[in-house]
Order: C-alpha cells, then structure tokens, then sequence
C-alpha cells in the first residue's frame, strides 16, 4: 500500500500475554504486520501577543517590544483561520452563515462580516495570479470551453469555464453567447491552436481558431435519435466514433502519432455514408401551399447537418491527436455550479460570484499542480501565491 507521507506517531502492540511480564524486556519482538489510521486533531488556539517594556539600566531609555507586522489589531484572525474560511467559501460551496456557524462550533467568534472581509482578501490576492492563469489558458495549443448557468443577485448569470491542462480559470458574465465569452478574454486572444467545445453556435464566430466538437454530447444526440426518432444510421455513426476513438487510443498505447492513411479513409467514407443514408431517410421538409415563415427541419435533420457541415471538427480527434475525443474537461470544471446552489443558494451580489470565480480559478489550478486546497487558500493569505504559480512553469 502506497502512503501519501510518513506516519506522525508509530505505536506498538505487543501480545496479551506479553503484558506485564518479568521477562518481556529479555524478548526480540519484530514486527509482523502494520496498519494505517488516518486521524483528524481539530485544534483551535487563542495566541496572547504581548508587548514587553522595561527601562534600560544602561541608557536609562524606556523600551518597548514590537509585534509582529500581521498583529495590527487588538482581536484578530491569522491565516489558518482565514484558509480553513476561504476554503469552506470555494471548495465548500459553504454560503456565509453556514461558514459562521462551523467556526463557531469550533470555538472561533466569528462575524459573518469578518469573513466577507476574508473572502475579499483572498480575491485580492488571487487577482495577480489568476491572471497569470488566464494568460496560461489563452496561450495552449488545445483548450476546452464550457459554460452553465448560475445565479446571481436574483438574476441568471453565466458561469464561463476554459481550461487547459492543469491550468483552470473562471468568470461569471451577464451573458451567454458571444459578449460573455469576449469579456472573459481567452477565446478572442488565442491566436491559433484548437477550442473544445459543444454546439453552441457562439463558438463558431471565432475564426481565430480551429474547433473541435465533443464526442460525448454527439453520442448522447445519437442515443436519442436511435431510441426515440428508431433512425439506425444513428446506431452505425456512434459505433463508428466509438470504434476511431478505441483504436487511436490503442495506436496511442503503441507510440503511433497517427492513423494509416489508409485505414483513416475507410472511416471517413464509412461517416460519409452514414451520414448520406440519414440524409435520404429524413428528407427537408417541403413547403405547403400558403406556409409562411421558417421551415422547422426538426431535431433529427438538424442533427445530420451538423454532422455533414461540421464534419472536419467532429473528427478533429482523429487527425490532430492533441484533441481529446470529449470536452469532459471542461464538463467536469462546472458541474459544481449545481452543488454550490443546492448548499448555499444563489450569490447576493454579482461581486461575490466574481470572487468566488477568481479564487476557485488559483485554487482548482493549483490542485491540479499537486498542491492541497487549504495550502492554496493559505498561500493568499500569507501573500506567496503569486510565487507559488511561478513554480509551477508552463
């Protein structure tokens, strides 16, 4: 069994028998079988900073101790207590008065405007760093996007994520579409380099880009289509995405860098023919005497199309191998916008969305380096973060 450190204390159990005998010091024990526990000391301390003065027999001046640059007040909280609060703030998903109560649990008086006071500290902090981190994502040669609602200040907000690598960073907009994703500032600046991404139609005005689209959703589309619309072609398509992700994850494990043409084009003329065989079966629909308005395709033609115009980023994993075969990344980076309303609700103001995105983007970042949660949050509060994200090179 592989152990994350070394133990804290080692004890020691000799037999029953053992126990109390004249002789025990004259036995050789060894020992003959070791168990681990994982033990949790929660331990608060109230630390007295006192200022010493006395009269210097010598000079005969009065002199004064002086404390520490992080004392300045009479009551005050140190950077422990102010990481375990941002940590509950984030990774927690804790909202303000529930991280109040917990403290208070443990002997810590705490108001909740103290720690609103803590949390703004912490997005101080993180600002510098996280920019660092923008620039990091906006700089990779692969990068995936996504995006999911969230609310703020009674108002639904959108939540962006783009993350590449170990690197993470986040930020709330007002918008969804192309605004959002312009004042988030990472897919307008890349310059080249492939974006992750699903369907969403804002994406593809960014023609600084290549994109890739994400196999999980297309196959989710294509269950659907084969269980509710009974289309077959449906059926084939998933088999075959399957079947090219499976084998190049077997070249992969092979040290290939890439399909052989040959076998490569059998897959692409099979896509093309199940794609054309969807088409034949689920024609455009025609208009009737007197329709006015837009032809509604339906769910399953538009599906095809997007299949038959998009085909290139559909099977972008296949010829770039830089390009996973889903945006799960991204996906997974998210799905704590649903925890987080479910504990604590929606965020009172807009600011604090924000703050909760720019330390999560240091804090997810650095757990992606190895580095603990707490050890993040401890880092912006004893101002090192910005020297730690330099450790970590690109």
């Amino acid at each position: 069994m592989k152990l994350d450190r070394e133990p804290d204390a080692v004890i020691s159990h000799i037999p029953d028998k053992c126990q109390g005998c004249p002789k025990a010091c004259l036995c050789t024990m060894k020992c003959c079988e070791t168990r681990y526990e994982y033990e949790a000391v929660v331990e608060t301390k109230l630390i007295a900073h006192k200022a010493m003065t006395c009269s210097c027999p010598l000079s005969g001046e009065s002199l004064k101790g002086s404390f520490p640059a992080n004392i300045t007040g009479t009551k005050q909280y140190g950077s422990g207590v102010a990481a375990l609060t941002t940590s509950l703030f984030t990774v927690g998903y804790m909202s303000m008065d529930r991280i109040q109560k917990l403290l208070s649990s443990l002997r810590i008086p705490i108001s909740t405007g103290t720690i609103q006071n803590i949390v703004d500290g912490a997005a101080l902090a993180a600002q510098e760093p996280v920019n660092s981190i923008r620039q990091k994502v906006t700089e990779r040669d692969v990068t995936n996007f996504d995006e999911t609602g969230l609310r703020a200040a009674k108002k639904l907000h959108w939540l962006h994520c783009a993350c590449s690598g170990p690197w993470r960073y986040y930020t709330v907009q007002e918008r969804r579409g192309e605004e959002g994703m312009d004042a988030m500032g990472v897919l307008p600046n890349k310059e080249g380099g492939v974006a992750i991404h699903d369907f969403w139609k804002s994406y593809h005005k960014y023609r600084n880009v290549d994109h890739a689209m994400c196999g999980a959703h297309l196959e989710r589309e294509l269950v659907f289509a084969a269980e509710t619309g009974k289309q077959a072609w449906a059926k084939k398509l998933r088999k075959l995405l399957q079947l090219m992700c499976h084998r190049r994850n077997e070249l992969i494990n092979d040290n290939q860098s890439e399909f052989p043409a040959a076998e490569l084009q059998g897959h692409l003329d099979k896509y093309d023919r199940i794609v054309a065989r969807g088409l034949k079966v689920n024609p455009k629909p025609e208009r009737k005497p007197g329709q006015r308005g837009r032809l509604k395709k339906g769910k399953i033609r538009s599906l095809l199309e997007r299949f038959r115009d998009f085909k290139d980023d559909v099977l972008r994993f296949t010829k770039d191998w830089r390009v996973p075969f889903t945006n799960n990344d991204a996906e997974r980076a998210i799905r704590f916008a649903r925890v987080k309303e479910k504990l604590s609700g929606c965020f009172r103001t807009k600011k604090g969305a924000d703050q909760f995105a720019c330390v999560l983007s240091f804090i997810s970042t650095a757990v992606a380096h190895g580095v603990s949660s707490f050890d993040a949050c401890l880092s912006l509060h004893n101002h090192t973060a910005l020297s730690l994200l330099q450790s970590w090179g690109d």
